[in-house]
């Protein structure tokens, strides 16, 4: 074989080989490449100047507006604003009743309106919840009738203190020889424009539900007591304002009324949240 035979044949090896080991790189590399993670869709942004849900007020945020607006009448101030903030926000009020047992019924000719009770039948075997709004429609300790609305319920916020949506806590003192209890000076008033619906209207329409034990038993007294829930939209007053309080004395708290227009009135146990029953407009 002549010298340029054998060097041909050698080249020819030498790209062969170089062949195979490219071949083998690339089958390498794929081995271990890894396919890029896709990335997760980005959430949506909210559209520009989209206005987020104001938050339902609750019993303790109603309160510390009532100790703002009780506050600026005992300084004699007036409203803090041309349009009062707090018009047509949503909001939830739980009152706690009956945290230490039935409630007797008020002496002849003194009305228990305006605020809730539960009593035991004559048997003693079923329990009887009772709400009736008072009739403010003339005037309340807040001041003379609404103008501009037909009708004025009204409900006293017991413990207006506590900020906490159940009974107070048991064990603690509840009435000596020295002490009275405390007026009350908190109230929502339930107003009615003409035509509005009937819910919360103060006539001699009660709001009740009995409690029944199960079978043959008798209804167990409750572990925390009841609530009354009270929810709709928080209504200014014809004044502009949604809290209305009036200074009588400078020694004692200004008594103050939340003007409200109810979406639903319902009984709660105070133990379990459970609902008892309800009522709502129609």
């Amino acid at each position: 074989m002549s010298d340029r035979a054998v060097n041909a044949s050698i080249a020819r090896r030498r790209t062969g080989l170089l062949l195979l080991a490219c071949a083998a790189g690339l089958a390498v590399a794929g081995c271990d490449r890894q396919e890029p993670a896709t990335p997760a869709p980005a959430e949506p942004a909210p559209a520009p100047g989209a206005p987020l849900a104001d938050p339902v007020l609750d019993r303790a945020a109603i309160l510390s507006a009532v100790d703002a607006g009780a506050s600026r009448a005992a300084a004699g101030l007036g409203a803090a604003a041309t349009t009062d903030p707090l018009a047509g926000r949503r909001f939830r009020m739980r009152i706690a009743f009956g945290c230490l047992g039935p409630e007797p019924a008020p002496p002849e000719g003194v009305s228990d309106a305006g605020a809730p009770r539960w009593s035991r039948s004559a048997d003693g075997r079923s329990i009887r919840l009772g709400f009736t709004p008072a009739d403010w429609t003339a005037g309340d300790a807040t001041g003379g009738p609404a103008e501009g609305f037909e009708q004025v319920g009204g409900v006293w916020i017991n413990q207006p203190w506590m900020r906490s949506e159940g009974c107070p806590a048991p064990g603690l003192p509840v009435l000596d020889a020295f002490a009275l209890p405390a007026p009350p000076t908190v109230a929502l008033a339930l107003l009615r424009a003409e035509g509005a619906s009937r819910l919360g209207r103060a006539d001699d329409r009660a709001f009740t539900f009995t409690v029944r034990g199960q079978g043959d038993a008798a209804a167990p007294d409750p572990v925390r007591g009841y609530r009354l829930v009270l929810e709709g939209r928080l209504t200014p007053w014809a004044d502009g304002r949604v809290i209305r309080c009036r200074v009588n004395r400078t020694d004692s708290r200004p008594p103050c009324a939340v003007g409200v227009v109810l979406d639903r009135l319902a009984y709660e146990d105070g133990a379990t949240g459970e609902t008892l029953s309800e009522w709502r407009p129609g």
